[in-house]
């Protein structure tokens, strides 16, 4: 990725949060509840024909606010256009407060890429930025007021990569939009961010996530994965009894590729996997299979599921901050596993457990979840409504405090005493399938080319 592209009002100026919903806020803070409709479009008048009423050109955002607020004033209530500067510095007040959350990030990501601001707006932008200094982290400002062209019309994109000297699939795209900046994005082919409540579902499987900003760094922090292959399937063996579990063909191709594919699609290039000694041959079929990607594999005959876990995370830490852990037998769709990394690290927590509340297993292992937080888990969890689904979120700091290989005989009953502990983040995720039996396969395959379609 070469450049950065950042939509404005929505995106830089708050988390979301469009300035007509804004707007509707702060004029009833004010004492003036108009109907909404009416509000609408006394708005979308001042906002459409501010270009045509007023000479913009280099005006702050406080004096572009300043007009129009006053003229939305004007046509609902004329009566009370002294609201208008306390209004605007209200508006200005949060505007500034997102500003500084975001300028410290923003000079971080400059110093690895070319930033750029692309926004429908009046044709002022330039000095709009400039106003509030941000203007100066922007190699170009591409304003819709003077190009001529609105998103999600390719050529303000287009306009944008060619002042960067860049190409759209080098270039990603950030904005609060679905229609405008994202749907516009995608159809140029571009990478694209989208800043929205994370509990909202994913406007496409390819698309990353943010709460804000402020968060981008996280949401673009390369995602480390290891894969816990090392299980014997023993319950796959009548009906696959000369096949190790991660090779399990799944319409035709090995159940390990169906796994990594879908991390892939979640953003992770740098894989470390553990196998037995019986899946020697795995790792060449992986190669073969994804070029593209970095492994590092393991090989160990381990005495439990927790000596697995505790190798494969304690080798990560070795060398990363954070990572993901999948068992190999878990399938989960790639926008699901972005949410799930982009939470967790949200969360602040030191560890996060994927939670499902799809239970199609013989012996799950009961979650109770609560704000957030896995409150109880196995036999002392009460609900019974949701179950880990075999992916877990770890950081160095949590793997410092793993006892010795000895001390558990399963996983389940580290991730008890993990839970235990406290502050172990419970993330919910949809529909999520564990391939443990022979009828699990044909479910499987049902399920991938779900993802496919």
């Amino acid at each position: 990725m070469d450049a950065i592209l950042f939509d404005f009002g929505g995106t830089l100026d708050s988390d979301a949060l469009p300035w007509i919903d804004r707007f509707d806020r702060l004029y009833a803070q004010a004492g003036l509840a108009p109907d909404r409709t009416r509000f609408d479009r006394a708005f979308y008048d001042s906002d459409d024909n501010l270009p045509a009423r007023f000479r913009l050109q280099g005006l702050s955002l406080q004096e572009t606010l300043t007009l129009q607020v006053r003229c939305v004033l004007n046509s609902l209530a004329p009566q009370r256009v002294e609201q208008t500067g306390p209004i605007v510095q209200a508006f200005l007040a949060e505007s500034r407060a997102s500003f500084r959350r975001v300028r410290p990030v923003l000079e971080r990501l400059s110093r690895r890429y070319r930033l750029g601001v692309v926004s429908n707006f009046y044709g002022n932008l330039d000095s709009v930025l400039a106003s509030e200094g941000l203007r100066d982290l922007f190699a170009v400002v591409i304003d819709s007021g003077v190009v001529g062209a609105t998103k999600p019309d390719p050529a303000i994109f287009q306009a944008a990569l060619q002042a960067l000297g860049t190409s759209p699939k080098n270039t990603l795209m950030v904005g609060d939009s679905l229609a405008r900046d994202m749907r516009g994005a995608e159809a140029l082919g571009m990478p694209h961010l989208w800043i929205a409540d994370l509990s909202k579902p994913a406007c496409c499987h390819q698309a990353l996530r943010a709460a804000s900003v402020a968060d981008l760094e996280k949401a673009l922090a390369p995602l480390r994965v290891g894969i816990i292959a090392a299980g014997e399937g023993s319950r796959l063996q009548s009906s696959h009894p000369e096949t190790i579990k991660p090779l399990i063909p799944i319409h035709g191709r090995p159940l390990c590729h169906w796994i990594v594919d879908s991390l892939r699609g979640a953003g992770a290039t740098d894989f470390t996997i553990l196998f037995n000694a019986k899946g020697r041959q795995a790792p060449d079929s992986l190669r073969t299979a994804f070029p593209d990607l970095r492994f590092s594999f393991l090989e160990r005959d381990t005495a439990s599921s927790w000596e697995s876990f505790r190798l494969v995370a304690s080798t990560l830490a070795q060398t990363e901050g954070d990572f993901l852990i999948s068992t190999v037998d878990a399938l989960v769709p790639p926008s699901a596993i972005r949410r799930f990394v982009q939470e967790a690290r949200r969360s602040g927590a030191s560890a996060a457990l994927a939670i499902t509340s799809f239970i199609d297993d013989e012996k799950p292992l009961w979650a109770d979840v609560s704000h957030g937080r896995v409150t109880a888990l196995g036999a002392q969890a009460r609900q019974k409504t949701h179950a880990t689904c075999g992916l877990y979120y770890m950081t160095a700091e949590a793997v410092q405090t793993f006892p010795s290989a000895e001390k558990y005989g399963s996983l389940r009953e580290y991730l008890s005493s993990l839970v235990c502990a406290g502050q172990t983040a419970g993330i919910v995720l949809a529909k999520t399938l564990d391939v443990d039996r022979p009828e699990d396969v044909r479910q499987a395959e049902a399920f991938v080319t779900a993802l496919r379609s």
